[in-house]
């Protein structure tokens, strides 16, 4: 996780247009078609996760909150070509890294961690690094902030249309990390993971802070 009171940079890369412009493109036409009234700024809020709800259940779909092919198309916007069951198996398991990724972040064990990760990650500002450099990151973290809780409030996953081997999750994330004396600190923040499917499963291949 990224802290800016913590002094390390945790930083940021470049994603594909799609990975950046997605949500964007969905809360514009939630707003078009006065489901949504919020900001368009491609953040998973309450709100916009709400929106797509009711989307969904006005147009007799399945109301999950995650854009799937029957959602994009609905709105008007490309899908992924998958069927409706093996898209929603893929959705899941995207889900379920990040999910995963934040319970090792979590447990402050790096071994844990490093395994969701591909071996070459984007990673915040810095591009191409590998699980070395994420490691000292960590070491570095954990030595000041030896004690931390993290809860996904909200969370938007979705298929990059015509690579179904590639995925992304748009999460609201609440940290909350402490030293060994002191008090607390907390943060919420907009993050916005793209996964690759490999042969050990799905795993982080970028994580970017939505500023």
């Amino acid at each position: 996780m990224r802290f800016l009171f913590c002094g390390i940079l945790f930083l940021a890369f470049s994603l594909s247009a799609y990975a950046e412009e997605l949500l964007p493109k969905v809360q514009r036409e939630l707003r078009a078609r006065k489901f949504y009234f919020g900001e368009i700024d491609g953040r998973a809020t309450e709100e916009t996760v709400g929106a797509i709800g009711k989307f969904q259940a006005a147009h007799g779909l399945d109301r999950t909150g995650n854009l799937d092919e029957e959602t994009l198309r609905a709105l008007g916007l490309p899908g992924n070509g998958l069927t409706n069951r093996e898209e929603a198996r893929r959705l899941e398991e995207c889900s379920t890294c990040v999910l995963g990724y934040l319970q090792a972040w979590q447990s402050g064990h790096w071994e844990r961690e490093a395994a969701f990760f591909t071996d070459v990650v984007n990673y915040y500002d810095d591009d191409n690094v590998d699980r070395d450099f994420i490691r000292d990151v960590r070491a570095r973290e954990s030595r000041r902030w030896p004690h931390r809780k993290s809860t996904m409030l909200n969370r938007i996953t979705s298929l990059e249309p015509g690579h179904d081997d590639q995925g992304q999750v748009t999460a609201r994330v609440r940290t909350v990390v402490a030293g060994e004396s002191g008090p607390a600190k907390a943060r919420t923040e907009d993050l916005l993971f793209r996964l690759q499917k490999t042969s050990q499963g799905w795993r982080i291949a970028a994580v970017k802070l939505l500023e």
